[in-house]
Parts: structure tokens; C-alpha cells; sequence
């Protein structure tokens, strides 16, 4: 009889171990699932804020590539048309200044004569087609006395269509010329010293009114 109690003692706690086992292996396997989740868990969404914040900085790289090409082409833009405005400025100076010493030159072979002239000068010599040595000449119609009228004309300011010539003759040296002359305009009247300038040709040094 206690043989029997025994025994059922013994297989009665050998149930209630392998329960208790069962139990804590259960508890652990939970243990371990509810872990494994958690953990999984943290690190998809680790995962999706590294990939979230990778795609934001890529857009932002993107954008602030955008502007600085933008601004790049704007500064490269600024910088053509400064450059066209700059050179269409010199291009319009450099034919103002073609223009005007055209209009220079016109107005040089209008007149036949060079800038200045007149009773009050300065006066330049007036050119000249002769060679050198030069020699002087009064023969009316000669290439020196037309060019010695030429330079009595220029000196008075009076157009040798309305210049009457007194007198064209020597001025007391080789190289030294003096015309009387009168406009018939106005009946001005002066007397005008020349000086022959090598290559140049006449050039007036006085002009004196004649009462």
C-alpha cells in the first residue's frame, strides 16, 4: 500500500515538472517573439526615417543645384549682355569718330585751305603739288602763283572769286612772298606776308589792314 502511495507521489510530481517545463518554455518562447518584434519593429522604421531623410537631402541637393545653375546662367547671361552693351558703345564711338574726321577731311577739301585763317589767324601752311628745291615764280597762272593766291585768299578769309589782287611780289627774301589784296565785298583791304615752308608749301606769318 505505501509502495503504491509512493509511486503515485513520484509520477504525480513528475507531471506537475514537466507542466511546470512546458510553462516557462512557453513564457520564453513568447518572451523571445515579443522581442524579435520589437526590435524588428525599431528597425524598419530606423530604416524608413535613414531613407526618408536620405530622400530628403537628395531633393534638397537637387534644388540647391537647381538655383545655383540658375543663378549661374542668370550671372552668365548678365555677363553677355554687359559685354555686348560694351562693345556696341565702342563700335558707336569708334564711327562717331570715323564720322567726324571725315567731316574734317570734308570740310579741309571744301575749303582748300587748312583749320584756321582769317585776318586773326593761326595759320598753317596750305600744302602745296610743287616739288623741292622750290623756286619761286610771279608768272600769273603758274603753279606757284596760284598757290601763293591761294594762301592770300585762306590768310584774308575772302574767296578768290571776290578778291581783287593789287599787287604779288617779292617779300624781301627768297623764300618770302607779299600780296596786297581787296575784298569786293566789303572793300577790306590788307596786306599779307607768305613764307615758303619746305614740302609744305605757303604758309601767311602777317596780316595788316590797309586804310
Amino acid at each position: 500500500m505505501k509502495r503504491n502511495q509512493r509511486y503515485e507521489s513520484r509520477l504525480e510530481k513528475r507531471k506537475q515538472n514537466r507542466f511546470l517545463n512546458i510553462a516557462i518554455g512557453l513564457v520564453v518562447l513568447l518572451i523571445v517573439v515579443v522581442a524579435f518584434n520589437l526590435f524588428s519593429g525599431d528597425d524598419d522604421e530606423t530604416a524608413s526615417t535613414n531613407k526618408s531623410n536620405s530622400e530628403q537631402t537628395t531633393e534638397n541637393n537637387e534644388s540647391n543645384n537647381g538655383s545655383i545653375e540658375m543663378e549661374t546662367d542668370d550671372s552668365k547671361s548678365k555677363a553677355d549682355d554687359e559685354d555686348s552693351e560694351s562693345k556696341d558703345k565702342e563700335k558707336a564711338a569708334e564711327e562717331k569718330e570715323k564720322t567726324d574726321e571725315e567731316g574734317t577731311e570734308e570740310e579741309k577739301t571744301e575749303s582748300g585751305a587748312p583749320e584756321g585763317g582769317g585776318p586773326e589767324g593761326p595759320w598753317q601752311p596750305i600744302g602745296t603739288t610743287q616739288t623741292e628745291p622750290h623756286t619761286k615764280t610771279y608768272d600769273d597762272g603758274s603753279q606757284d602763283w596760284n598757290e601763293m593766291v591761294q594762301a592770300l585768299s585762306y590768310a584774308t578769309s575772302i574767296p578768290q572769286d571776290q578778291m581783287t589782287i593789287f599787287w604779288l611780289g617779292n617779300g624781301g627774301g627768297p623764300d618770302l612772298s607779299k600780296g596786297t589784296v581787296q575784298s569786293k565785298a566789303d572793300g577790306k583791304k590788307y596786306d599779307v606776308m607768305l613764307q615758303w615752308v619746305p614740302e609744305k608749301g605757303w604758309q601767311p606769318t602777317s596780316v595788316t589792314p590797309v586804310q
